[in-house]
C-alpha cells in the first residue's frame, strides 16, 4: 500500500499570503505537481489592525476548504524580520500575528513554524525557486484554486511550495 504525504506550505504576509500543497508518494518516491495553489490578496483599503484581521479571516476561510483540511502537515514561515534588528517593530508584530494565526487556524497539532533560513538555507530566492521547479515541474502545470493574474504573486506560491518540498525531503526522502 502506498502512502501519500500531503504538505501545505504557507508563505504568510500582511498583503499576499501564498499557499500550495505538495504531495509525495513514499512508496514510489514520486512527487505530484503542486495543487491547491493560491495567493490570498488583502485589499489596500485595509490598514493596520484591520489588515491583520482581514488576512486572518481569509486564512480562516481557506482553512475550512476540504483540500487544506486533508493535509498531513502545514509548514508556515515565521517572520524573517525577527532576526533583523533594523526591521520596524510594528511590521514585525503584524507578520507575527499572521504567522501565528495561520498556525492556529490550520491546526496546532499538524502545523509548524520555520525560519526562512531553516528551509531555504540562506539561498537567494531565485536559486530556491529554480530548484523547486526542477523537482516539481513547470509552474504552468501546477493546479491552482485561483490562478494568479500577476507574476509578482507567483513568488509567494513558489515560496509556499518550496517550504513544503523542503519538509518532505527532510522527513521522507532518503538522499
Amino acid at each position: 500500500m502506498s502512502e501519500l504525504v500531503r504538505v501545505l506550505g504557507i508563505d504568510p504576509s500582511l498583503r499576499n499570503t501564498g499557499m500550495a500543497v505538495v504531495s509525495y508518494n513514499t512508496e514510489s518516491g514520486f512527487f505530484h505537481k503542486p495543487s491547491h495553489c493560491q495567493v490570498l490578496v488583502n485589499p489596500m483599503k485595509y490598514k493596520g489592525t484591520e489588515a491583520i484581521l482581514n488576512m486572518l479571516d481569509m486564512i480562516s476561510e481557506a482553512s475550512q476548504e476540504k483540500c487544506y483540511q486533508e493535509v498531513d502537515v502545514v509548514i508556515v514561515e515565521s517572520p524573517p524580520a525577527i532576526f533583523n534588528k533594523n526591521f520596524p517593530a510594528s511590521t514585525l508584530a503584524m507578520l507575527g500575528h499572521i504567522s501565528g494565526g495561520a498556525v492556529a487556524l490550520m491546526g496546532l497539532s499538524k502545523s509548524y513554524l520555520f525560519k526562512p533560513t531553516e528551509w531555504n538555507k540562506s539561498r537567494k530566492k531565485e536559486v530556491t525557486h529554480n530548484r523547486t521547479i526542477a523537482d516539481l515541474g513547470n509552474v504552468d502545470e501546477w493546479q491552482y484554486n485561483k490562478r494568479v493574474k500577476s507574476e509578482k504573486y507567483m513568488e509567494h506560491i513558489l515560496d509556499a511550495a518550496s517550504m513544503a518540498l523542503w519538509w518532505i525531503k527532510e522527513n521522507h526522502v532518503d538522499e
